[in-house]
């Protein structure tokens, strides 16, 4: 009998604007999730217990759009996966971890963008922690100016992500769940 272990990350948007700057529907600062608000990992297979699961279909495309300076941070709602069938079954959220690729014309070379998850992934925490912000110049701009794809990981060992795999770490075979929340701000 095959043990599966599932993970649903969903995503959730959350702007943060000082009010005195901005008046009520005003859309000078927005994050949008095109696609893949849920992301889902099956281990099924020995060699996923192993080595972990690499991106895959398992990705998210934003934009965000400002008329200023911005910066995004990601966290989860949570301080830790709990099973969806048994919640005494527990796992880290490290286990997770983000690759951003800019795929917009604001460059993420240090000009436009400053990308800390442009070469290694960037670990889930319960605390917010920075993914991207403005670089040396500015980051504003609309459309295909900001736009992203967070590939998602799970038990890949890589960047500051658990360095034990998922086998080592013995986790029961259950269905875990957390939401992620995507937090774009005004850069003061």
């Amino acid at each position: 009998m095959r043990k599966l272990l599932s993970l649903l990350l969903i995503l959730f948007l959350y702007e943060t604007l000082p009010a005195q700057d901005i008046p009520p529907g005003n859309p000078s600062l927005r994050v949008s999730i095109v696609s893949g608000y849920s992301i889902v990992f099956n281990f099924d297979d020995m060699d996923e217990y192993k080595n972990g699961i690499m991106n895959g279909p398992q990705s998210t495309f934003i934009r965000v759009g400002s008329i200023t300076n911005w910066q995004l941070h990601f966290s989860a709602d949570q301080d830790m996966f709990y099973g969806d069938n048994d919640p005494t079954n527990q796992m880290e959220l490290n286990n997770v971890g983000v690759v951003v690729v800019s795929t917009g014309t604001n460059l993420d070379d240090g000009s436009n963008i400053i990308n800390y998850a442009k070469t290694a992934p960037i670990a889930l925490e319960s605390n917010e922690v920075l993914l991207l912000t403005k670089g040396s110049e500015t980051n504003k701009g609309y459309g295909i100016r900001n736009a992203f794809t967070l590939n998602w990981e799970m038990g890949t060992q890589r960047g500051n992500m658990k360095n034990l795999s998922i086998l080592e770490q013995m986790i029961e075979a259950d269905s875990y769940s957390v939401n992620i929340i995507l937090t774009v701000s005004v850069i003061p």
